[in-house]
């Protein structure tokens, strides 16, 4: 097979890594994944990690295209990769692939994440860009509201066939933090979701005048002392508020009434019912079937 693989793509996050076999054409020929993301890297060991991990696939008497996206272009990655300024295109992240020296049978580059600024604040983003590129090239479109649900969520807004602005959430961090410890994760108790639990948080979420998320949050813990709502379904409503004031906000910010979503199925369930409860069109997508075509696209472009 390895004399049937044109280029490699890499998307290289904190936790996890995946990897793509890709024909001339884009065509997926095999795909491989692990858990050494960045944190278990040791400075200095990208090289070694990626050889080992990518061996399979490589062979000394070619040398492979590897194209890379994530987390693996930041501070504590591979090589420090300089954000591009919104708005960008897919002529944008090509011209500006940043080329890593490597002493094996593979040309690696890594694609730039983007910036943007907000009232003076700057807000990053590294992959989702590709993914964002990625439905626009299948779409066709050129105005769009994409969603991209994960530990930091992202609401992009696109204009004229370019990413043209966003914003990030910190939702999933904050729901990982406030259940793996402090007074509220003491409340809950571990159970399955409890979708009655999930719509009550999204419905107090909407509510005019309903307050500041640090109040809404102390309502979570004022519910499981009074008992107003199991404990085991505290967690869930603790899900529907966070997701809730993010789309509140996201919907503040943007004029769209219909939104492309793009994650894992089991993430995209839970803003699928938000945005019902919210009156907006919603359009999913599972992202790991975007990252290869995005990634040879650019590829493609930048002649690697």
């Amino acid at each position: 097979m390895t004399d049937r693989i044109a280029m490699i793509a890499v998307d290289w996050g904190t936790s996890n890594r995946r990897a793509w076999a890709l024909d001339s054409d884009g065509r997926v020929l095999a795909e491989m994944g692990d858990g050494e993301g960045l944190l278990k890297v040791d400075a200095g060991g990208f090289a070694r990690s990626f050889a080992d991990f990518a061996a399979p696939w490589l062979t000394d008497d070619r040398v492979v295209p590897v194209l890379m996206c994530g987390m693996v272009g930041s501070k504590m990655g591979w090589a420090e990769v300089p954000y591009i300024a919104a708005p960008a295109d897919l002529a944008s992240l090509s011209r500006n692939l940043y080329a890593i020296a490597f002493d094996g049978p593979a040309r690696i580059a890594i694609v730039p994440g983007v910036s943007c600024i907000h009232d003076g604040v700057p807000d990053v983003m590294r992959g989702e860009e590709c993914q964002v590129l990625a439905v626009l090239t299948q779409r066709q479109m050129r105005d769009a509201c994409l969603l991209l649900p994960g530990t930091h969520s992202k609401w992009v807004q696109v204009k004229d066939g370019r990413l043209d602005s966003f914003r990030t959430y910190m939702t999933g961090e904050l729901y990982n933090a406030l259940t793996s410890g402090g007074t509220l994760a003491q409340l809950m108790e571990k159970g399955e979701a409890d979708p009655e639990a999930f719509r009550r948080g999204l419905a107090r979420a909407r509510e005019p005048g309903s307050g500041a998320l640090p109040h809404l949050l102390f309502g979570v813990r004022t519910l499981g002392l009074f008992n107003a709502l199991p404990r085991a379904g505290l967690s869930s409503y603790l899900s529907g508020l966070l997701i809730g004031t993010e789309m509140r906000d996201a919907l503040a910010w943007s004029t769209a009434r219909a939104v492309i979503a793009v994650g894992s199925p089991r993430l995209l369930e839970n803003y699928r019912i938000a945005a019902g409860e919210f009156g907006l069109a919603f359009e999913a997508h599972d992202n790991s079937a975007l990252l290869p075509p995005a990634l040879h696209m650019i590829a493609r472009d930048a002649g690697l």
